[in-house]
């Protein structure tokens, strides 16, 4: 599989994400900073939590548009609303108007327009994919943000409090752009029955119906559950566990090969310890995706679980310098094989008539990882530390059981169908 020979929805997608993140990384996460200065600590706090809850709301109307009127549409849609929003910013934060309240309204707009974007882009991808390159594209996909991320927010923190206003005029060109490739370059993927573009009365009927759907397949909400769990693992590294080895991890000399040598403190840790997590994120994500084609998902998500258990009981009690390294790779080897897996399995669990209201339920998986990845500050007061790495391991063994019941789940299915399609017919 190549990049050349994938669907033109696809390399539109990668290339606008890409360079969105890229310069997006610069400003997003030093918002809360922003507000801080300009609003408060409390007040900033509220504005936050209050676009992540838009953005969730939002999204379950975005999905349900997307299954109506088609991908392509939706995208537009809300790209010409981040446009806007993005623009207005702009000027919010130039040397004509100075506003954090402002800037705050169109944040609010953006999540609007996010929360719209994100369920009809998802299900673009799995209609325009197949079982044998969804991995391919989800693993590059999840290389090129992590790749963004990481540039971006070197940028950002060199940039943002001094270059605000051309960071934001630049995100707004990229806008201008990815509108343009959108228009011009994207297809639609999703053909609506006639009667479906209709506006009619029951529309908030047919809404209502379209997530009722969703809320019974109970083989798609367990696998949604466990990954929800696998992201709160993956959380803990910004939340308890950045935390902890502030507190305990004290100072420590890190000394290479006796050439090298650096004073080491908590928030270092945490500094190096991401550093290393996004380099190995860059390095190893296309060169597993190749490796892992040979084994089955079963297999793949069983290992990524267990180096999930090993790498956070490690990270979660340990104060010991190579440890903690060497925990992190294992963890980042985990995550290298679930997450292009785990994307691609639930792309063949959603409903083919509604896409965009399952992929709308499939984004609250990184919303409620973060929430209870928060959490884990609050557990880590109660408990001591060992006691948190056996609530991960705990929280490991539970995902395990719940992906050997999906995927126990998918076999039989698959089973079931391919009998019905062997039977003979009647004479």
């Amino acid at each position: 599989m190549r990049f050349r020979d994938l669907h033109i929805n696809i390399k539109v997608r990668l290339l606008t994400r890409f360079l969105s993140i890229l310069v997006g990384a610069t400003i997003f996460p030093f918002m809360s900073i922003y507000f801080t200065e300009k609003l408060g600590q409390a007040i900033a706090g509220v504005l936050m939590l209050s676009t992540v809850i838009t953005t969730v709301i939002i999204s379950f109307y975005g999905g349900f548009l997307a299954d109506r009127i088609g991908r392509r549409k939706v995208m537009i849609m809300s790209q010409s609303v981040l446009l806007g929003a993005y623009s207005v910013m702009t000027i919010a934060n130039s040397e004509w108007l100075d506003s954090a309240w402002l800037t705050y309204a169109m944040l609010l707009v953006q999540s609007v327009g996010t929360g719209m974007l994100f369920p009809a882009v998802d299900a673009m991808i799995i209609d325009v994919t197949n079982q044998e390159n969804r991995r391919y594209v989800y693993s590059l996909n999840y290389w090129s943000i992590n790749l963004a991320m990481s540039i971006g927010a070197l940028g950002g923190g060199f940039l943002f409090q001094t270059h605000r206003f051309e960071l934001f005029l630049l995100f707004t060109c990229v806008h201008v752009l990815t509108l343009i490739m959108f228009v011009l370059f994207m297809t639609e993927s999703h053909q609506t029955k006639r009667n479906e573009q209709v506006r009619n009365k029951a529309v908030w009927k047919d809404l209502l119906q379209s997530y009722r759907l969703v809320a019974k397949d109970r083989t798609f909400l367990f696998f949604c559950l466990a990954v929800l769990l696998g992201n709160a693992l993956l959380n803990q590294k910004t939340y308890y566990i950045a935390v902890r080895l502030q507190q305990e991890f004290g100072s420590q000399l890190l000394n290479v090969a006796n050439w090298f040598s650096l004073k080491i403190d908590g928030i270092r840790m945490v500094g190096i310890m991401q550093t290393e997590n996004t380099i190995l994120v860059a390095m190893g994500m296309l060169f597993v995706t190749k490796w892992i084609k040979r084994f089955s998902d079963s297999l793949v998500l069983r290992t990524g679980v267990f180096l999930y258990m090993i790498g956070f009981a490690a990270l979660g009690s340990s104060n010991g310098l190579w440890i903690l390294l060497l925990a992190v790779f294992v963890v980042t080897c985990g995550e290298l094989l679930l997450t292009p897996v785990s994307q691609s399995v639930i792309a063949d669990l959603v409903n083919d008539e509604a896409r965009g209201s399952y992929m709308a339920v499939y984004g609250l998986v990184g919303h409620g990882g973060r929430l209870l990845g928060a959490g884990g500050i609050l557990v880590g007061v109660l408990v001591p530390s060992w006691m948190m790495s056996g609530l991960y391991v705990l929280i490991g063994i539970f995902m395990l059981c719940l992906f050997h019941y999906v995927l126990k789940q998918c076999q039989q299915k698959n089973e079931t169908d391919a009998a019905s399609h062997n039977t003979p017919l009647p004479v």
